[in-house]
């Protein structure tokens, strides 16, 4: 499909790469969002913590009608209330979808059974919300839409998936997403800012896990001086892989785009701190009948402000543009 122009225009402030990041993520508020929280059990013996917010909140969930669903997906360390997961859920709710919104393991406010933690591949847990959806026998429309990691978990599913994907499964949105992993790294460096943002939250959170990490290992955390040296020497092994580099490549989901089958949209700025130009994967956009790329020049990391008085920054308003407008094109395109 071809490359997307996008329509983002971003005034003078909001065209810094840093403030377009930054401010969205501390002082962004979106209030009228009502979660219901429900947990589901999964295969290994641990749970994912869900949130639902219904399109009419007012309703009981046995009473609202709606069959259209979004599932999102959060980043890196985040929860369901960050402000880009509550902005796109009220967006949908707003036009009439229902919401779900998992939290990674551990991530919901209470500490996980097990010491696994939800990779940048964890498309295995994804699976179980999703499944957990369609068991319901409730929704014939289902959107996937995840931020930064959760985009890279959104796509690698639906690559994985392959033609095999659920039928229920209409198109994917992947916002602000490392589908090369290793070229965010780089685009980050070693002890950048965000690099060392993203090691303080990962310690903090390790260290809040007392029963299910060894003291042992507490105190090799404080020696680690990169994210790297976290991954390399504790996410990787935990999770069976050798090191960071073996990690960051099958995490990847720039290995699997190309299978996914259903109309997906990647929506990466040019100017995002914490993204390679590789993470946006025009080169597949060029070349796929399912995958559009759209790199407006500004935005930063899961910003995309817009002036607005509905608390929407213009990200929401695209994410649902797209799947109720965009994805009509794309299928009368999609060869049979």
């Amino acid at each position: 499909m071809p490359i997307i122009e996008s329509s983002y225009q971003a005034s003078h402030i909001w065209q810094n790469a840093h403030f377009s990041t930054i401010y969205p993520s501390v002082f962004r508020k979106v209030p009228g969002v009502h979660y219901v929280r429900e947990r589901i059990e999964l295969w290994d013996g641990d749970f994912l913590d869900l949130d639902w917010s219904y399109a009419d909140f007012s309703l009981p969930a046995s009473l609202n009608k709606t069959s259209k669903l979004v599932i999102l997906t959060h980043g890196f360390l985040g929860n369901t209330s960050r402000p880009y997961i509550l902005g796109s859920v009220k967006a949908f709710n707003k036009v009439g979808w229902d919401a779900l919104a998992w939290n990674h393991r551990g991530l919901s406010g209470e500490s996980n059974r097990l010491e696994r933690l939800t990779t940048h591949g964890g498309s295995d847990d994804l699976e179980a919300v999703i499944n957990h959806a369609l068991s319901l026998h409730k929704y014939h429309e289902i959107v996937l839409v995840g931020f930064s990691k959760g985009g890279n978990i959104s796509l690698k599913y639906a690559g994985e998936k392959n033609a095999c994907i659920p039928k229920e499964i209409k198109s994917v949105v992947a916002v602000s997403v490392p589908a090369d992993i290793q070229g965010s790294v780089n685009a980050m460096g070693k002890e950048g800012f965000y690099t060392n943002r993203f090691k303080r939250k990962l310690l903090k959170f390790l260290k809040n896990r007392p029963t299910l990490v060894s003291s042992e290992l507490l105190n090799d955390f404080e020696k680690f001086r990169t994210l790297d040296d976290f991954t390399e020497h504790y996410v990787a092994p935990l999770h069976g892989m050798r090191d960071a580099r073996e990690y960051y490549d099958q995490c990847s989901a720039r290995h699997v785009v190309n299978d996914i089958k259903v109309p997906s949209l990647i929506l990466n700025a040019q100017n995002d701190p914490v993204l390679s130009d590789s993470c946006a994967l025009l080169d597949v956009a060029a070349q796929s009948d399912y995958i559009f790329s759209e790199v407006p020049k500004f935005g930063g990391h899961c910003g995309f402000y817009e002036s607005n008085n509905d608390d929407l920054y213009w990200v929401d308003k695209r994410i649902v543009s797209f799947v109720e407008k965009e994805e009509e094109v794309v299928s009368r395109q999609i060869p049979d």
